[in-house]
């Protein structure tokens, strides 16, 4: 069966605050392996589907249409730097609010996706936007002293008032998005 790995996410258009401090970062990292994450595909990833058949995704997008039909636009605010992984970091964010309509929509994506068999993930999710996956750090105690400097400054805020369920291809010169289907939320 053929399949297409997937993926629910909310677009991210960065500002000009988000774009320099990514700037500062790869001067600061020059030495570092960091892929940096191209601006124009910048994603708050809500679902990770993985490989999917494509048999299913017009029944996923069908249940994604009706759950999210009730879900309102709102506002997140991107604030924060900070890594995932230990003890060296593989992936570099910007940390994003959590707020009740975050909350209400990921729990419509979660219950959407449990009867094609996918797990709940809401305890492990950590609402982030990821600026560069680490292939390898030659200095973790700057990173650590960024990440201090910026705790808590506010970069953003985005008005949420779509979800776009996609299609990620992998390609030696970085992923190519697809959107398979865009879900405008209610008051968009």
């Amino acid at each position: 069966m053929e399949k297409k790995r997937t993926f629910i996410a909310v677009d991210v258009i960065p500002n000009q605050k988000v774009v320099s401090l990514m700037d500062r970062l790869k001067v600061s990292h020059s030495l570092d392996k960091i892929k940096w994450v191209k601006p124009e595909i910048m994603h708050l990833t809500l679902f990770f589907l993985g490989d999917t058949r494509i048999d299913v995704l017009p029944d996923i997008s069908q249940k994604l249409r009706k759950r999210l039909m009730n879900c309102s636009a709102f506002f997140l605010t991107l604030k924060g730097l900070g890594a995932f992984g230990r003890p060296m970091p593989k992936v570099i964010w910007v940390g994003v609010d959590f707020p009740e309509e975050l909350k209400v929509l990921k729990d419509e994506i979660d219950d959407a996706l449990l009867e094609f068999g996918f797990s709940d993930d809401k305890p492990n999710f950590n609402p982030h936007l990821t600026l560069g996956r680490v292939k390898f750090l030659h200095n973790y105690e700057k990173l650590k002293q960024e990440i201090k400097e910026y705790k808590g400054e506010v970069f953003q805020e985005i008005r949420v008032s779509s979800v776009v369920f996609y299609e990620s291809v992998l390609r030696p010169e970085g992923p190519e998005y697809r959107e398979l289907e865009r879900f405008d939320l209610s008051n968009a």
